[in-house]
């Protein structure tokens, strides 16, 4: 039933998605004062708390409009956007993790725009320049520059000028900065990206508590079916589809070396895609709709329970 009314996109379906949103995201507070649960090294709790109201909210929004704007998902519906903040219930207060997700979304919309475009040299350079960017603060992220490639080579738009644009893209956000830091006499403090795969940091089952297990379970089960589902089916997906689905088979590989704090979050944009995909496509929709129920539940009293 849930499930069924996400699968539109009337006026009532998106009130009603902005003020669960909202609630979701206040409740961890019902049982926790706010310098509890939104502690940072650097922001106040305050600011934490309004942050994690407008950013998963935004990101959730913005990645479901350019999934179904670029056709990756034809069928036109709200069911990435809660699917994208109940995976995101076990993440309060990741900052970083939030800021980070939410610019790659753009990043994401550079890519898939140069679909069918001989010189995408503009996608191409603006990609790589928000990459660079954020590299001044989380240098590891550089690691996702090959997608840019892996986006040429599947588009098959692939050429000397794009790969040397998306270059200077990427470098001229550091040589900026190094300008900066020479003007000023100040320390240059940039310095090469290192790689961890991060799977192994998986926290063990005798360290979660019995919500954290089955709210793991349920989501385990989602993202077995949700993969079996695309691969299946894949071949039954537009040109386009499928292209654009590889490319996110590769960030999410790609998120798997990426070493910054909250690396999991990073991980819930390609992770979404592919499980809304699941709940969209399923032609088991009695199954996909408890599928959706439970993880609903689960995830609502995870969030009561910090």
């Amino acid at each position: 039933m849930f499930l069924k009314n996400l699968k539109t996109t009337s006026p009532l379906t998106i009130v009603f998605f902005i003020v669960f949103a909202f609630l979701f995201c206040c409740l961890p507070i019902f049982n926790n004062s706010m310098s509890v649960i939104y502690s940072h090294y650097y922001f106040s709790a305050s600011a934490v708390f309004v942050l994690g109201l407008l950013l998963p909210l935004l990101q959730s929004v913005g990645l479901n409009n350019l999934i179904y704007e670029k056709d990756v998902i034809k069928k036109n519906s709200l069911v990435l956007a809660p699917v994208f903040l109940l995976l995101g219930a076990p993440f309060v207060s990741q900052v970083d993790g939030w800021i980070i997700s939410f610019l790659l979304l753009f990043y994401l919309n550079a890519l898939f725009s140069s679909y069918q475009k001989d010189r995408p040299f503009s996608e191409s350079f603006n990609a790589n320049f928000l990459l660079g960017t954020i590299a001044l603060f989380y240098r590891d992220i550089l690691l996702l520059f090959p997608l840019i490639l892996v986006a040429f080579l599947t588009f098959r738009n692939m050429s000397w000028r794009s790969v040397f644009i998306a270059l200077m893209g990427l470098a001229l956000p550091i040589l900026l900065y190094l300008v900066y830091t020479f003007f000023l006499s100040l320390p240059f403090a940039f310095s090469i990206p290192t790689y961890k795969f991060i799977l192994p940091t998986i926290p063990i089952i005798n360290t979660l508590t019995y919500m954290e297990i089955i709210w793991f379970s349920i989501v385990i089960i989602i993202l077995v079916l949700s993969f079996l589902e695309l691969f299946f089916w894949m071949y039954k997906k537009s040109i386009r589809s499928r292209k654009s689905f590889f490319i996110i088979l590769a960030y999410f590989i790609l998120m798997l070396f990426i070493d910054i704090d909250n690396s999991y979050y990073l991980l819930l944009t390609p992770i979404s895609i592919i499980v809304a995909n699941f709940f969209v496509y399923s032609k088991r929709k009695g199954l996909s709709e408890i599928l959706f129920f439970l993880l609903l539940l689960a995830s609502v009293y995870y969030r009561i329970s910090f």
